[in-house]
């Protein structure tokens, strides 16, 4: 296999589709670690490799569904915007049957639901794990030669590089092994007796190769395409779309507040604004997470009156970039905002909408594992008070 030990650097977005991709991965290295555990303690109950081969189709099965996604969530993107940027050529041979396009003519605010619909019955039968299926799928909403911009990324800044037909070797073993766990019970052709052997170690390396793999391709990729501004939904400003919107925000910060206060960073109620702002023990310094035009933001925001304070304060962090964003775990965006009073460390979240209840759940994983991880990275801010 690749060696999936190195990676390249992070992009300093993401995307909903990955951030789910990277929580049902997780999972899989869970089933991996309760298996060790079992191992350890001698179980004999059960086939403790089990949960090995449980994890290993865990991965592929995680890598299917965010292929899926990201075509979803790209394709509906350019559909949404295509008269204001241009979509790959094999978008464009979509074959979009007259009903969807007259329903959409008759009301042109029903595009999002319509095609999103269409997406779903053109592709959501199709399996999305093999490389050729990949490159296929993606190259509806990409016309980057995929496997090999995908070998380029990953041998970045190594000694010896990496060629897309081994790039796509690795994944088809993976992908045909779960395919022998799935479809024929992992038995062994040579002892029908017993199942093929298969470790904890090599449970991981499968986990961790579909994730340089995944890494890869939304690098090479690049982020979605950029949708229509959103009024209301830019920076810290407390202004609304309406009373709808606004019983939007209450209820899903209504299940963000819970958390806050539980883990001891806020004790406000859910406000009925874009953002949810958190005290972090000096005045005019905030812990936020908001909706912005783009999908989602975590932060640090400096916001004094003082606008040289707010710089001074920045910069201080600033100087610790590199060791900020390596604590941290993947890159941050430091942006001194020249045109505005205040400052920001941020991390993002691409597309999501406070209008996509289907994928709050996603959106507030995201915005809980990156303030704790943002907070942990900046650490004790007790410094800045004298700046």
């Amino acid at each position: 296999m690749v060696d999936s030990s190195e990676t390249a650097d992070s992009p300093n977005w993401t995307t909903g589709g990955f951030v789910e991709f990277q929580s049902n991965l997780d999972y899989a290295r869970d089933l991996i670690s309760g298996g060790r555990h079992l191992q350890r303690l001698q179980v004999g109950a059960f086939d403790v490799a089990d949960l090995y081969r449980a994890a290993w189709v865990q991965a592929v099965s995680a890598l299917d569904h965010w292929v899926h996604r990201e075509l979803y969530d790209r394709a509906l993107g350019f559909a949404i915007t295509m008269s204001e940027q241009s979509p790959p050529k094999k978008f464009l041979k979509l074959r979009i049957p007259l009903t969807l396009f007259e329903g959409v003519r008759r009301e042109p605010e029903n595009l999002p639901t319509a095609f999103a619909a269409y997406l779903r019955d053109q592709f959501g039968w199709q399996s999305f794990q093999a490389p050729d299926k990949i490159k296929d799928a993606l190259s509806h909403v990409s016309d980057v030669s995929l496997w090999q911009s995908v070998a380029g990324w990953i041998s970045r800044d190594r000694e010896q590089a990496v060629s897309q037909t081994q790039v796509q070797e690795m994944l088809q073993q993976i992908v045909n092994r779960r395919n022998k766990i799935a479809h024929e019970a992992d038995r062994d052709p040579e002892r029908t007796d017993a199942k093929r052997p298969i470790t904890a170690a090599e449970a991981s390396e499968a986990v961790d190769a579909i994730h340089l793999v995944a890494s890869a391709i939304i690098r090479v990729i690049g982020p979605p395409p950029a949708m229509p501004e959103q009024s209301g939904e830019d920076d810290l400003t407390p202004a609304v779309t309406g009373t709808a919107k606004s019983a939007l925000y209450q209820k899903f910060w209504s299940r963000f507040a819970p958390i806050a206060k539980e883990r001891g960073w806020s004790k406000a109620a859910p406000p009925t604004v874009n953002w949810f702002q958190m005290p972090s023990g000096i005045g005019g310094v905030n812990w936020v997470v908001s909706f912005s035009k783009f999908g989602c933001r975590s932060e640090l925001y400096f916001g004094d009156p003082d606008g040289a304070l707010n710089s001074r304060r920045w910069q201080a962090l600033a100087n610790r970039r590199e060791e900020i964003m390596d604590r941290f775990g993947e890159n941050l965006i430091f942006d001194d905002l020249p045109k505005n009073i205040g400052c920001r460390i941020e991390a993002r979240l691409l597309r999501p909408a406070i209008t996509d209840e289907d994928h709050w759940a996603e959106v507030l994983r995201w915005m809980v594992d990156t303030q704790a991880r943002l907070r942990a990275a900046v650490g004790d801010l007790s410094v800045l008070k004298s700046l």
